[in-house]
C-alpha cells in the first residue's frame, strides 16, 4: 500500500521560490463532489468561493471534514525545471494543476512536491483537495493526528465527548497550513542530507555528510556536489567536492567525509554552549546549478542507559539530570512563528529547564531551529496517542501501519541534523502498556504494539544515533499522584526511572486576557460547560482539595486556591525526584509548559504566556544547585499542604544537596536553622527551656558539592526535639566562594496548632506580563 504519490524532498534547494501567497479561494464539499462538479477543471467558475488566506488553519467538524482551495498564477520566467512545493498541509492532501491530478500526500507535518515542468501554461490552475477525517470512536481511530484528534488539552477534551451541549462541537485542525511555492530547480535535487559529526578526539571530529540525489530528467546526468563547511570565526572555511553521475530518473546516495579541527560540541545551555556548524551544498548537474542546500548541525553524541533502577541520559559522554516539561506551542500550528518559539524557550530556559517533550506531534521547524540556537533538548514523540484499530478489519489495520511507518521516516529525514532532539518515542500511552491496558481490549493492544515496536525499529535503523522506544508510559512514568489518583503526598513513596509527566491543573490568573475566552461570571456552575469544553476537570477538582468552584467565596479565591495547589504539588514533586537523581530516577518533566489555546490545564503558563504561582515554584525548584528538606516519614502526616510532625518525638530533618551545574564544585559553607512562628502562646517554663535548647536548633558545617554527574549527597541530618505546637520553618543557606549558590525555606507542622486557613504556602503573587524586559528579570 503506497500512501504518498509526490517527491519527498526534505531539504530547501531551491534555486530561487516563489510563494503562492494571495488569490487563493475556498469552498467546503467532499472529495467526490469536488471531483463531479468539476472543481479541479480549468473552466471551472469559482467566483462564488470565499476569499482564503493560505497558510492557514480552518476547524473540521463532523460533516464537514474536506475543503477544496484554486488558485490561479501565470507560467514562471525561467528555464529550468519547476517544482510544486507544499509544506505542509494538514492531513490529506490530493492536487491537480491545469485539470491533471499530480498526486497525494497523508500527513501534516511534511513537506512535499510534484515536478510540474512539463504541465505548465502560460495561465495556470492549481486545485487542492484537503482532509481531515473527524473520528468520534477514539479507541478505533485510525488517522495519525496525534494531540489534535484526542486529548484532555485540547478544545473540547477527549474525556466529554458527547457529554457537551450541542453548541460546544468537535473540532481537528484542517488546512495548508504551511506555505505554497513554486522552486526553481535544476536536473538533479536531493531527497535528503544528513550530517553525521561524531568526536574522535578533543582535537578532531570526523564529519560524514551523506546525500540522497534524484535525477528528475529522462537523461543520464553527471556534475558534481561541492561542500563548504563554515563554524564561526575561528575556523577556516572546509571545503571539497566529489563528482557524481546518475542514470535516467535515477537515486544514488553520496558520501564526503571531512575532518573538523578544533571542534565544538553542541551543549545545552545548562551544561555548555550550544556551538552550531553550516553545510553548504551545491549540486552541479548538466554544467549549470542545480540545487543549493544550507544544513545546520551540532557535534553532539547522545547516549541513554535505561535500566531498571532508572535511566541515565549521557551528553559528550557527560550524564546529565534533564529538568523540563511537556510542550505543544498551539492547537492550530499555523499561529506558530519564530517569535513564538524563541519566546516559549526562553520562558523555560528561565525556568532552570533544559528538556522540553514535544508532546505526541511534530512542532513547525521554527521550535527545532530555535531549540538548536538557544540549547534546549527536546525529547520528540511520534503523533500517536492511546488507542488505534479497535476491532480493525485487515484493510484498516494495513493501512494504519503504512500509515505510521511512512511518517516515521519522514520524521527521522525532518529532525534527523537537529541536535537539539535526543531521543524519539513513538506512541504515548498505549493501550499495551500496564498502565494504561484499560484503553483497550487484547488483540488491540498486540496490534498497536507491533506497529509501535517496528517503527521503533525503524527509527532507529534510520537514525542509529539517537534512542527510540516504542511507548512513553512504558518504561518511564505519567505520574497523576495528587490528581488522577492518590494524595500528593504519596510521590515521595515513587521510585520512578525517568518521570516524563506530573502535574495539576489551575485557574489562569485573574488579569490574564484568557479570561475573555472563558466564563468569567461569578458564582459557576461547578460543572460549568464552558469550563469543561477549555479542559476543566471537576472531578480531580474535587477530589484534589482544591475544592469545587461553590466552595469558594470568589473567583479570585478560586483562581488562588487551585494556583497554590498546583504549586506545591510540582514543587514537591521536583524536590523528592531530584533528591532521587541517578539512584532511582533520571530526570522530570512537568506537564506542561503552555496552553495551546485558552484553556483550564497542568499548564504553568497559560496560553497567553502569563504565568501561574506553579512557573515560579518549578523556577524555583528546576535551580542548578538545589537544596532539598526531608522531613521524618514515620509519624508524620498531612495538613492542607504542609507536613505535619507529632510533638516531642525526636526528629530527624535531612538537608539533601543535588547540584547540576557542571561549573560548581569543591568545599561550600552550609548554614541552616529551624525556628518557629504562630502557634498558642508558651508557657514560661518553656520558653525557657526553649532559650536554652536555641542553639541546638542551628548548625554549620563545611561539605564537599556533589558534581554534575553524581547523585543527590545528604549534607545535614539534624535531630530535633520541638516541643511547642506550631508553623516551623526550616532555612539554609549554601555558600560558595563568597556567594550564597542555593537556599531553602522548608515550613512543617508540629502538634496541633490553632488553625489559620489551609496552611497555603507563602509564595509571591504571579507577575502580571511576562514582556521581554520582565523575561530577562525573570532569567535573572
Amino acid at each position: 500500500m503506497t500512501l504518498n504519490d509526490c517527491l519527498s524532498l526534505y531539504p530547501v534547494q531551491a534555486l530561487n521560490r516563489q510563494p503562492l501567497s494571495t488569490g487563493w479561494r475556498i469552498a467546503f464539499a467532499t472529495l467526490g463532489e469536488g471531483e463531479d462538479r468539476g472543481f479541479s477543471r480549468v473552466d471551472f467558475d469559482d467566483d462564488s468561493w470565499a476569499p482564503a488566506e493560505v497558510p492557514r488553519l480552518h476547524a473540521a467538524t463532523a460533516g464537514h471534514e474536506t475543503v477544496w482551495y484554486r488558485v490561479r498564477f501565470p507560467r514562471p520566467r525561467h528555464r529550468q525545471r519547476t517544482l510544486l512545493r507544499f509544506e505542509g498541509a494538514f492531513l490529506v492532501a490530493n492536487v491537480w494543476l491545469n485539470g491533471r491530478l499530480l498526486g497525494s500526500h497523508y500527513g501534516y507535518f511534511a513537506p512535499f512536491s510534484f515536478d510540474v515542468s512539463s504541465f505548465l501554461l502560460e495561465e495556470n490552475v492549481l486545485a487542492v483537495c484537503v482532509e481531515t477525517p473527524v473520528e468520534l470512536d477514539l479507541a478505533a481511530k485510525r488517522h495519525v493526528l496525534g494531540i489534535f484528534g484526542d486529548w484532555d488539552c485540547k478544545p473540547y477534551p477527549s474525556r466529554e465527548l458527547g457529554q457537551l451541549p450541542e453548541d460546544y462541537t468537535w473540532q481537528v485542525p484542517i488546512g495548508l497550513w504551511q506555505p505554497v511555492l513554486l522552486e526553481q530547480v535544476g536536473h538533479v535535487v536531493a531527497e535528503w542530507v544528513h550530517c553525521d559529526a561524531e568526536l574522535e578526539r578533543a582535537d578532531v571530529a570526523r564529519l560524514a555528510l551523506r546525500v540522497r540525489l534524484r535525477n528528475l530528467d529522462g537523461r543520464i546526468m553527471t556534475g558534481e556536489v561541492q561542500v563548504r563547511i563554515l563554524g564561526g570565526d575561528d575556523m577556516a572555511p572546509l571545503e571539497m567536492r566529489r563528482a557524481i553521475r546518475l542514470p535516467a530518473h535515477g537515486v544514488i546516495d553520496v558520501t564526503m567525509e571531512l575532518a573538523l579541527p578544533s571542534p565544538r560540541p553542541w551543549w545545552p545551555h545548562s551544561h555548555g554552549t550550544p556551538s552550531l556548524y553550516r553545510a553548504d551544498l551545491s549540486i552541479v548537474a548538466d554544467e549549470r546549478e542545480a540545487a543549493v542546500i544550507s544544513k545546520t548541525f551540532g557535534i553532539r553524541d547522545v547516549r541513554l542507559d535505561v535500566r531498571p533502577d532508572g535511566w541515565v541520559f549521557h551528553l559528550n559522554g557527560r550524564a546529565l539530570f534533564p529538568r523540563g516539561a511537556n510542550y505543544a506551542s498551539e492547537f492550530f500550528l499555523d499561529s506558530t512563528t519564530a517569535a513564538t518559539a524563541s519566546r516559549d524557550l526562553e520562558l523555560a530556559r528561565a525556568a532552570n529547564m533544559d528538556m522540553l517533550r514535544v508532546h505526541a506531534h511534530l512542532e513547525p521547524e521554527v521550535v527545532y531551529a530555535e531549540a538548536d540556537t538557544q540549547g534546549m533538548l527536546l525529547w520528540q514523540d511520534f503523533p500517536l496517542i492511546f488507542s488505534y484499530a479497535h476491532r480493525a478489519d485487515a484493510r484498516a489495520a494495513a493501512f494504519f501501519r503504512e500509515a505510521v511507518l511512512s511518517q516515521v521516516e519522514e520524521m527521522v529525514h525532518l529532525l534527523y541534523d537537529h541536535p537539539s532532539v535526543v531521543c524519539y518515542a513513538i506512541h504515548h500511552a498505549p493501550s499495551w502498556c500496564d498502565a494504561f491496558a484499560f484503553l483497550g481490549e487484547r488483540h488491540v493492544e498486540q496490534l498497536n504494539r507491533d506497529i509501535d515496536e517496528e517503527a521503533a525499529a525503524l527509527a532507529r535503523a534510520l537514525d542509529p544515533a539517537r534512542p527510540a522506544f516504542a511507548a512513553s508510559g512504558d518504561r518511564d512514568q505519567h505520574l497523576g499522584l495528587g490528581w488522577e489518583e492518590g494524595h500528593w503526598r504519596e510521590l515521595a513513596e515513587q521510585r520512578p526511572t525517568f518521570v516524563s509527566e506530573v502535574g495539576a491543573q489551575a485557574l489562569p490568573s485573574a488579569n490574564s486576557p484568557v479570561w475573555r475566552s472563558l466564563n468569567a461570571r461569578w458564582p459557576v456552575a461547578d460543572d460549568d460547560p464552558s469550563w469543561r469544553y477549555a479542559g476543566y476537570q471537576p472531578n480531580e477538582w474535587a477530589r484534589s482539595g482544591i475544592g469545587l468552584p461553590s466552595t469558594h467565596p470568589s473567583r479570585d479565591a478560586c483562581i488562588r486556591a487551585s494556583q497554590e495547589y498546583q504549586a506545591h504539588l510540582l514543587r514537591f514533586a521536583i524536590e523528592r525526584f531530584r533528591a532521587q537523581k541517578f539512584a532511582d530516577c533520571g530526570g522530570v518533566l512537568v506537564f506542561q509548559l503552555v496552553d495551546g489555546f485558552p484553556g483550564v490545564t497542568k499548564s504553568i503558563l497559560d496560553h497567553a504566556r502569563r504565568p501561574k504561582r506553579a512557573y515560579h515554584a518549578v523556577r524555583e525548584a528546576f535551580a542548578p544547585v538545589l537544596l532539598v528538606a526531608e522531613l521524618p516519614e514515620a509519624h508524620a502526616e498531612a495538613d492542607g499542604l504542609l507536613i505535619r510532625l507529632p510533638r516531642g518525638r525526636p526528629a530527624c530533618l535531612r538537608v539533601v544537596c543535588i547540584n547540576d551545574d557542571p561549573n560548581r564544585h569543591g568545599v561550600a559553607l552550609l548554614r541552616w536553622r529551624v525556628s518557629r512562628r504562630g502557634g498558642p502562646g508558651l508557657s514560661w517554663w518553656r520558653r525557657l527551656r526553649a532559650r536554652f535548647a536555641r542553639r541546638r536548633f542551628r548548625g554549620e558545617t563545611r561539605i564537599e558539592l556533589p558534581e554534575s554527574t553524581e547523585p543527590a549527597s545528604v549534607i545535614a541530618e539534624p535531630v530535633l526535639r520541638l516541643q511547642a505546637d506550631g508553623l516551623y520553618r526550616l532555612t539554609a543557606e549554601l555558600e560558595s566562594k563568597g556567594q550564597v549558590i542555593a537556599t531553602l525555606d522548608q515550613p512543617f507542622l508540629v502538634g496541633d496548632p490553632p488553625r489559620r486557613g489551609r496552611w497555603l504556602s507563602e509564595a509571591p503573587e504571579p507577575e502580571a506580563v511576562l514582556a521581554p524586559a520582565e523575561r530577562s528579570a525573570v532569567a535573572r
